[in-house]
């Protein structure tokens, strides 16, 4: 049986005829992406604006401008400026 999808202009919901391998393979896939993602949340430790400070040597108007840009985003953790240890890595090497 072939997968075939109808979509009628007048309502908003769409029909979507399929087969249950092809719905099944696409829940795993969507599965795996997710705890792919959520793993990758857990492992990414937030680093202190200081410890930041001294590995990238740079100023904290440095830091300020590159997080109001979005190469280097600031999360504020109990009133104190984090950064995702991963975006430093990234920096460290040179990777955009």
């Amino acid at each position: 049986m072939k997968s075939i999808a109808m979509l009628d202009d007048s309502q908003s919901n769409t029909v979507v005829i399929t087969t249950v391998g092809v719905l099944k393979s696409a829940f795993f896939e969507w599965a795996d992406e997710l705890a792919q993602s959520r793993k990758e949340a857990e492992n990414d430790v937030m680093i202190d604006e200081a410890v930041v400070i001294k590995r990238l040597r740079k100023s904290r108007a440095t830091l300020w401008r590159w997080n109001a840009n979005g190469y280097l985003p600031c999360y504020k953790l109990g009133g104190k400026n984090q950064y995702k240890q991963s975006d430093v890595e990234r920096i460290e090497k040179g990777l955009k």
